[in-house]
């Protein structure tokens, strides 16, 4: 009897001992089970991370040359004339004044002249852009930026005192942006700003030389 309770205690033993050790390794499996799912979780939220940024920064990369002038409206034509006219002036320039057909022509007639890269169908482009979106107009448009005190004066109907102090705050400020930052300048009537807004033209319109063709 003692022979078989000491049989039956070392089954009894090398029992647990092995219930242990798979107890062991199945805590192990589940512990290295666990930290692979955990690695594998983030390289996939790190890829898809990554992936949504770089689209991201590739569609804000896309958007951005079309938004840089948003005054130039939407249509066939619109790049090649932001792409040629700025070879060698600013685009803005053509915001101040519109032509027909004929003058548009004589411009880019001018423009390739002088030394304006592009072919027939880029400059066929422009001019039906260029028609179709600044026809011509009896309005004359004034470049805010580089006016004088008397051209801001006769424009808005102020005194040229009040247009000097105009001209001293848009110096201060490096140029306004828009109409709101013209109506920040102290003493000025918003309501006259307001009354030949069509006219006013932003940003830089001044030119650089540009060079003849050979």
């Amino acid at each position: 009897m003692a022979a078989y309770n000491f049989l039956r205690r070392l089954n009894v033993d090398a029992g647990a001992d092995v219930k242990q050790a798979v107890n062991a390794e199945v805590t192990t499996y589940r512990r290295r089970y666990g930290w692979t799912l955990l690695f594998i979780g983030v390289g996939v939220i790190a890829v898809s991370i990554f992936t949504q940024s770089s689209v991201s920064a590739s569609q804000s990369a896309a958007a951005t040359p079309a938004d840089a002038h948003p005054e130039f409206p939407a249509g066939e034509g619109r790049e090649t004339v932001l792409r040629l006219c700025s070879q060698c002036h600013s685009a803005n320039i053509i915001l101040a004044s519109g032509q027909d057909r004929v003058g548009w022509e004589n411009t880019i007639t001018k423009m390739a002249r002088l030394g304006a890269k592009g072919n027939d169908e880029d400059f066929s482009d422009i001019a039906d852009y260029l028609t179709t979106n600044f026809p011509a107009t009896a309005v004359k448009k004034v470049f805010v930026n580089m006016a004088t005190d008397k051209q801001l004066a006769d424009l808005l109907g102020i005194s040229q005192d009040d247009a000097k102090a105009m001209v001293v705050y848009r110096d201060k400020m490096k140029g306004f942006t828009s109409i709101e930052d013209m109506k920040k300048v102290p003493g000025v009537d918003a309501k006259k700003i307001d009354a030949v807004k069509d006219r006013l033209i932003f940003g830089a319109g001044s030119t650089k030389p540009a060079t003849p063709a050979n």
